[in-house]
């Protein structure tokens, strides 16, 4: 078996010159230099455990083709700032294929993970004793729609809720159960097998959170 892996406001009230303020959750602050786990891709740490033919290195980027699961466990936290710069790279059959990251992963029955698709759309699912759930779906404007774009994916994660920011904007923030040791971060993919998508990770930063 390979590592770790598998196919497949707060609300502030002003009170001076009559003013309401609603502050949101802050977008993730993920800094390298004082981070769990920060991975540029010069070459594919052990931590992701070994290559093959559907996630692999290449040119400063984690390329997955096709579909796959994989987690860091050198990710693992109790809350935690995530970053990512995420694109879908080749997609044969238009917005059949999506990408997104894996969280509060326990063990590949139960685990959090998100997609999105480059028509715009976003998914959260859950995993529960090897059922899935869906948790919510939204489409945004704040994803770069299309293949070849890249977009900025943050994940502020904490025990009981999660915020999702889409190139520096807000999308959601939602209520979830957080494994009692601490969850793991990674990614995901999905495409048709007969006619495989190709996705790329890159500046893949989990900073503990404050």
């Amino acid at each position: 078996m390979r590592f770790g892996s598998r196919l497949l406001g707060s609300a502030v009230t002003a009170i001076g010159l009559g003013l309401f303020f609603v502050v949101s959750p802050a977008a993730a602050d993920c800094n390298p230099d004082t981070a769990l786990y920060a991975d540029d891709f010069e070459f594919l740490d052990p931590s992701w455990g070994d290559p093959d033919n559907n996630l692999l290195v290449e040119d400063g980027a984690l390329v997955v083709k096709g579909g796959e699961g994989r987690v860091n466990f050198s990710t693992k936290n109790e809350g935690a700032n995530v970053c990512a710069d995420v694109t879908i790279v080749e997609d044969p059959v238009p917005d059949s294929s999506a990408v997104g990251l894996v969280f509060w992963w326990q063990d590949w029955n139960n685990y959090y993970y998100f997609y999105y698709w480059a028509n715009g759309s976003l998914e959260v699912r859950r995993v529960v004793n090897g059922k899935e759930n869906v948790v919510f779906t939204t489409d945004t404007l704040a994803l770069k729609k299309g293949v070849g774009q890249t977009n900025h994916i943050e994940l502020v994660l904490k025990p009981k809720d999660a915020t999702i920011f889409i190139n520096g904007t807000e999308v959601k923030r939602f209520k979830g159960v957080q494994p009692k040791d601490g969850g793991v971060v990674g990614v995901t993919a999905a495409s048709p097998q007969d006619k495989p998508a190709k996705f790329t990770f890159n500046n893949f930063i989990v900073s503990p959170a404050e």
